[in-house]
């Protein structure tokens, strides 16, 4: 019987032990190959996650970098994500990711002074401040909080140029092709319905690519258009030089060949967009560009009839309309002649210094260029030509039917007239 006992019990040794080692095995198998699915499944989320920041989805980036045991490797994409979160401008999700690097590691980098300096620009947004303690609204892309150079699109924004009626107008630069540009932004917001800022925006793009499709020597070239969050913006040609602003001051007023010259130049620019049935709307001296190589450039092709638009649908109109014509006041339809009339007032006013149509209010000025007679120009400067009365008067017509039909009419008369002039400068030189 012990024989037999400690025959049986040998083989109930092995099986317990060869069961131990099966089980131990498939346990080691199964944890391997969990280990295994565990490092895929943290590379899947980390390349995923990199897909959707390079695709400018961040959020979602987010979400999948969130999955991935954090290491020196993932600190640094996330902190290039909370870079990406400053440059579009979301100061509060930058913070987030922030603080989800100092929660793994509270000396990395500089997140905790970065966290702390984008909650206070958050909060100082939400009771009412601005960005960062400027501006008094968030228009403004360049924020005091942010050290990283923000962005709209593919475009970077380096510094403001200007304001306008309807926004901001920055430097930018285009990476892919290491061009500089104008980014001319547009805010269609607090005053807009929500349902009505779809429509306007789709306004907005049909005109920007109307106005993309121009290409004159004296038209500034639009490059692109987009949006992002609450901000449409234009991308256009940067321009070395100055409008004509200053230089219908009494004292900075140009000479009046100089004057006939742009004005040529300007009203070939205008019949050219005229005839692809393109009218500009608001042509002023602010609208026209000066560059440092002496050529005019019409400017805001397109945005005047945004702008338009966007008074329509608030009610409210953004500056004072000196320039426009008798058909804009009554609310006609607007064809090239009433540029025609607008280059006239500017016309007038870069040779005396004055406005033909002036008015204590609003009304007082609608009633001045829709029945008041403009003033003779010459009982302001002497200096100027008859002829150049001859052309404003025909500019300036209240009834457009009466007016130039065309700008180029407008155009071949004033170069006619320039050329008289300079056969007269050269009569002159003969004899002296």
């Amino acid at each position: 019987a012990k024989g037999m006992w400690v025959s049986t019990t040998y083989p109930v040794v092995q099986l317990i032990v060869g069961y131990i080692g099966v089980i131990s095995l498939s346990f080691f198998t199964v944890e391997t190959k969990k280990e295994m699915v565990e490092g895929e499944s943290a590379e899947s989320n980390r390349m995923l996650g990199l897909s959707f920041q390079s695709q400018g989805m961040l959020d979602m980036a987010f979400d999948k970098f969130r999955k991935v045991p954090v290491d020196n490797e993932v600190k640094d994409i996330l902190y290039n994500l909370a870079l990406d979160y400053e440059r579009k401008r979301q100061l509060n999700k930058a913070a987030i990711v922030y603080e989800y690097i100092e929660k793994h590691d509270k000396k990395f980098k500089d997140v905790a002074k970065k966290k702390t300096k984008l909650i206070q620009a958050s909060e100082t947004m939400v009771f009412g401040d601005g960005f960062a303690g400027g501006s008094s609204s968030s228009d403004d892309l360049l924020s005091a909080a942010s050290d990283t150079r923000p962005t709209l699109g593919r475009y970077e924004i380096i510094k403001q140029l200007g304001k306008g009626a309807m926004g901001i107008v920055y430097l930018g630069q285009d990476p892919r092709i290491n061009r500089t540009t104008a980014i001319k932004t547009f805010k269609f917001g607090d005053e807009f319905d929500p349902e009505d800022v779809k429509d306007l925006k789709a306004k907005f793009f049909r005109e920007a690519e109307s106005a993309g499709t121009l290409s004159h020597p004296n038209i500034v070239t639009i490059y692109d258009a987009g949006d992002e969050q609450d901000l449409a913006y234009i991308a256009m040609e940067y321009l070395e030089g100055e409008d004509l602003e200053k230089h219908v001051k009494k004292d900075k007023l140009l000479p009046m060949v100089k004057v006939i010259d742009f004005v040529a130049d300007i009203a070939d620019a205008l019949d050219y967009a005229h005839e692809k049935g393109i009218v500009h709307r608001d042509i002023k001296p602010a609208n026209i560009m000066l560059l440092n190589s002496g050529v005019v450039k019409i400017t805001d092709f397109g945005i005047a009839r945004i702008t338009a638009i966007s008074q329509t649908q608030t009610g409210i109109v953004k500056g004072t309309p000196y320039y426009m014509s008798p058909e804009q006041f009554s609310g006609q339809k607007v064809d090239g002649r009433s540029d025609i009339f607008s280059l006239g007032t500017m016309f007038f006013q870069l040779l005396t210094g004055e406005l033909p149509f002036t008015g204590e209010n609003p009304a007082a000025l609608m009633n001045s260029i829709m029945n008041v007679a403009h003033p003779n120009p010459k009982s302001i400067n002497p200096k100027i030509v008859t002829p150049i009365v001859t052309i404003i008067n025909m500019a300036l017509e209240k009834d457009r039917e009466n007016r130039y039909q065309r700008a180029s009419q407008m155009s071949t008369h004033l170069k006619e007239l320039r050329g008289k002039i300079d056969a007269a400068i050269a009569k002159k030189s003969g004899k002296n």
